[in-house]
């Protein structure tokens, strides 16, 4: 098998690419006119009150029946208190398969969600709790913001994997996972779009109640020459309004406290700075990179604050100026702080609007002489 980028790759080949990554905007239901009632006048006189012409009431819609499944009137996932939903793509090209696996747990309110990717390579872990995000990658590495960043779980729009089966039709109404459901099903068909030998078939389960996506199952088959291409993707929703809570996982415990760590420790900050991002990697350097928004100023005046910060909190400035192997910015483009408190390192610059904070725990950089 290939790994996640070879899967993307050869799935563009086909001409069957997903109607994915545009945001579908459900249609919302309109409820039908109420007629209302003429008022009657507590009189014992019959009062006459000139009117103009009566203006016909809308007739309640008429049912739909059999359903049709109508792709974009369908009800965003995220619209639901909680819930969690699971896809299963396999892309088999020539014989070889790849796949991959990813899950999104979601709760609305209080927001916070989870995004597991499994494929060849590892697992990717994304989880957003208190107006974090948190990123384990598969090989490792450790990304982490301020902000809830929603457009991570795009993949419960349901445009996004049933695009394919917007011609499936009506199959009967029954009960899936306790939640009554509409089916539909798409046979087989050749396409008579291109040359290839391309066929698609599927079904979908839509919640009666809410008209949103429960159970879709699609296949995708391409051949042309010697060049042969399968596309099977599931997907499944559960927990639906049962998510009470989302945690980090035991082997993401560990980032809350280290996003937190400059404050921990007091480092001396210009007035107004916060948290904004953290990366550490695995097979790094060995130096977490902070970044730190700050009221705008300018490199002078952030220079100053620091050349003139006594020691504070245990913390002692011991260079301001050019710094040695920071080959990217201290050591050429900008002068940089170097800040200590014990056997705690920290390289200091600032860059337009935010403030780097690099904790160089092996010691790695020095005042350039």
């Amino acid at each position: 098998m290939k790994k996640t980028s070879k899967f993307i790759l050869t799935t563009l080949l086909l001409p069957i690419v997903i109607l994915a990554c545009g945001s579908a905007t459900p249609t919302a239901f309109i409820e039908p006119t109420t007629v209302i009632e003429p008022t009657s006048v507590p009189s014992t006189q019959t009062v006459f009150v000139a009117t103009k012409t009566p203006i016909p009431t809308k007739e309640p819609t008429a049912t739909v029946w059999p359903p049709v499944f109508d792709l974009y009137s369908l009800e965003d996932l995220r619209s639901l208190d909680s819930f969690v939903i699971t896809v299963n793509e396999k892309n088999t090209v020539n014989g070889q398969l790849t796949e991959r696996t990813f899950t999104i747990g979601y709760i609305q309110e209080p927001f916070s969600a989870y995004r597991i990717l499994e494929y060849e390579g590892g697992v990717n872990k994304i989880y957003v709790l208190n107006d974090r995000t948190y990123e384990l990658t598969g090989t490792g590495d450790w990304y982490i913001s301020t902000g809830t960043q929603r457009g991570l779980f795009s993949e419960t729009n349901p445009a996004y994997y049933a695009g394919k089966l917007v011609e499936a039709k009506f199959a009967g109404e029954e009960a899936y996972e306790g939640i009554t459901a509409y089916r539909f099903v798409l046979d087989a068909a050749n396409s008579t779009e291109s040359n290839a030998d391309y066929q698609v078939e599927g079904e979908v389960y839509l919640a009666r109640e809410g008209n949103y996506i429960l159970f879709s199952h699609q296949r995708e088959t391409s051949k042309q020459g010697d060049f042969s291409q399968t596309y099977e993707v599931t997907e499944t929703v559960s927990s639906i309004g049962q998510l009470t809570e989302i945690k980090l996982p035991t082997d993401m415990e560990e980032m809350v406290s280290t996003a937190d760590l400059p404050f921990e420790l007091a480092l001396p900050l210009p007035p107004g700075s916060a948290f904004s991002g953290m990366i550490r990697y695995k097979n790094g350097i060995d130096v977490d990179l902070y970044t730190l928004s700050t009221p705008k100023t300018s490199i002078e005046e952030f220079l100053s604050f620091y050349r003139a910060l006594p020691p504070t909190d245990g913390w002692t400035v011991s260079h301001v100026g050019h710094v040695t192997l920071h080959q990217e910015d201290c050591e050429f483009t900008r002068e940089c702080v170097i800040i200590y408190k014990g056997n705690t390192q920290v390289i200091l610059y600032y860059n337009g609007g935010s403030i780097r904070a690099e904790f160089d725990w092996p010691h790695l950089y020095s005042p350039l002489d």
